[in-house]
């Protein structure tokens, strides 16, 4: 009794130091407000810039690498000094994690300590070195990074919650568990947009959750995970070398088969990342005595939940894009191009077509969920215009019309006579109907 009291109040112990490390980080390397904000009027929760506003002699030189790590981003150079303050306070971060992990065998206590971890992480390096993100999205930035954490905690210890699901045997509540995940994430990846016409750049950072945390880091755990479970099932729970050896190699080679799943550009590197970490799991999980069956299993189940969640809700999102593109948005153009035809001029605002030419206007389909920002985008360039429509994955897909100019000009001293006017610019879009494969 005596033992699981003390147990109890070393993990609240911990608890409260995770805390307050947590808010320390968020007020000490959170940035200043943007120049067009007064310190004086930033509400109580958002940070006042301690790290590089602060007048501190052991600060100078972290701030000075912070200004060259800064220039040199916008030089597109690398300023390899820009690892001093990342590690002076990542390394505190992991080191905190680490511990968290050996004081509790729970799966949510290790998904919560590890999420901690990685958005600790995060905070250090974008407090130093890259503070105009975090600066330009307030409050979202940091909400943004540990949501991302949380998913990519969940990535990484998906066989062991697969395994105690297993363990327990409980098929209901498994199935009810992965139906939830599935359900989770698959809304995540139709709903998430990238673009919010409120924020700077027309741009919001929640797809760095599809982005980097779905189909960067979760597709690939989930084919590392796929091809470790096939190796871990064909190996068995006999011990010979060889076996292991055969295992390894059959989850290097189904891993380098799955490359296709998160990256669109096959090299080294990228088969590397998957290989081997496949081949190490199927070759060194399990002891045996029934043990790499199971593991086997909880790698193979693990890796299609994850991959099929991800997979899923991308395609969904694909299907709303082609949809948006190819069959309601031509419904606006065309209403545009006849009220051209009768005016002369293109409509000022799209409800300049209502309602002769349309009785509404259309939204494109972002998501299952209606929202102010699926709108189409209209603007009039006198003999053109712009329309656009956000898509997933920080996509802004754009229409332009054909153009002709009305009378050829001659051409400039030395230039082509194909340049002079007579070649009509045909109607495009920005975008495919399937957005392209970033990885």
């Amino acid at each position: 009794m005596g033992t699981s009291a003390g147990r109890i109040a070393i993990r609240i112990a911990f608890a409260a130091l995770a805390l307050a490390m947590a808010v320390a980080y968020y007020e000490f390397l959170g940035p200043a407000p943007t120049p067009s904000e007064r310190r004086e009027a930033t509400s109580w929760w958002r940070p006042v810039g301690v790290a590089h506003a602060s007048e501190s002699n052991w600060l100078a030189p972290l701030q000075k690498i912070g200004r060259d790590v800064e220039e040199a981003r916008h030089e597109g150079r690398t300023e390899p000094r820009g690892l001093i303050p990342l590690g002076l306070f990542a390394v505190p971060a992991i080191a905190l994690a680490a511990l968290g992990v050996l004081l509790s065998r729970g799966l949510l206590w290790r998904i919560g300590v590890l999420a901690l971890g990685l958005t600790l992480c995060a905070f250090s390096y974008y407090g130093w070195l890259d503070p105009e993100t975090w600066q330009d999205y307030s409050w979202r930035w940091p909400a943004t990074l540990a949501a991302t954490a949380g998913f990519v905690s969940i990535f990484v210890l998906a066989p062991a919650v697969v395994g105690r699901f297993l363990e327990r045997g409980s098929a209901r509540l498994a199935a009810l568990a992965a139906l939830v995940w599935m359900v989770a994430v698959y809304f995540l990846s139709t709903e998430i947009t990238g673009t919010n016409p409120h924020l700077e750049w027309n741009i919001s950072p929640w797809p760095t959750l599809t982005l980097y945390g779905f189909e960067l880091v979760g597709l690939v755990l989930g084919v590392v995970y796929l091809a470790a479970g096939a190796g871990l099932l064909a190996r068995g729970d006999r011990p010979a070398p060889l076996r292991a050896a055969a295992a390894a190699a059959l989850a290097a080679l189904l891993a380098a088969a799955l490359a296709r799943i998160p990256f669109s550009a096959i090299g080294p590197l990228a088969l590397a990342v998957l290989a081997l970490p496949a081949a190490a799991v199927a070759a060194l999980a399990g002891r045996g005595d029934g043990q790499r069956a199971r593991a086997g299993l909880s790698f193979l189940v693990a890796g299609l939940l994850v991959v099929l969640a991800i997979k899923v809700g991308q395609w969904q999102g694909e299907r709303f894009l082609a949809q948006s593109r190819d069959q309601i948005a031509p419904r606006v153009i065309a209403a545009i191009e006849r009220y051209r035809k009768e005016h002369d001029a293109y409509p000022d605002e799209l409800s300049q077509l209502l309602p002769a030419y349309l009785t509404e206007i259309p939204p494109p389909r972002v998501g299952w969920f209606d929202s102010e920002d699926a709108t189409f985008l209209y603007t009039n360039l006198g003999d053109s215009f712009l329309l656009e429509f956000p898509g997933i994955v920080w996509m802004q897909c754009a229409y332009s019309p054909a153009f002709r100019e009305d009378a050829p000009e001659a051409p400039e001293r030395g230039g082509s006579p194909a340049a002079a006017g007579g070649d009509a610019l045909e109607a495009s879009w920005s975008c495919e109907s399937k957005p392209p494969q970033l990885w």
